[in-house]
């Protein structure tokens, strides 16, 4: 992502959220914050999300392929009027790297395509 997407889009307008979550066995903060150079963006903010909130929210809020209940491996747009409250907003669009044949199995150039667009960049 941070070549493909990032890379590829200089506008300053964009803000990045890297969520990290456990998801496997030994997952902790440790091993997120180590991972964290792997997005280097200046555009990107880091957040640790140690219960997995975020990904029981839109595990339940998307249908995901494999009938899956815990979003992970997902890739958000947001609109910039997107109001984070109590409950997280929908994102405009997504894509996923999950597997399935939905659709919208994530393909990095569409991705940042869809970023230019909500940027109005093109």
């Amino acid at each position: 992502m941070q070549e493909k997407v990032l890379g590829k889009i200089a506008s300053d307008k964009l803000r990045v959220f890297v969520i990290w979550t456990p998801r496997y066995f030994g997952d902790n903060r440790q091993k997120a914050t180590a991972s964290m150079k792997l997005i280097g963006d200046k555009r990107a903010t880091h957040f640790w999300d140690g219960k997995g909130w975020l990904g029981k929210h839109y595990g339940q809020a998307l249908k995901l392929p494999g009938k899956r209940t815990f979003a992970w491996d997902v890739y958000f747009v947001f609109d910039a009027d997107a109001v984070w409250g109590q409950e997280p907003p929908a994102p405009s669009e997504w894509m996923h790297q999950l597997g399935g044949s939905d659709g919208k199995h994530l393909d990095p150039e569409k991705l940042a395509d869809m970023v230019r667009r909500r940027l109005k960049l093109d």
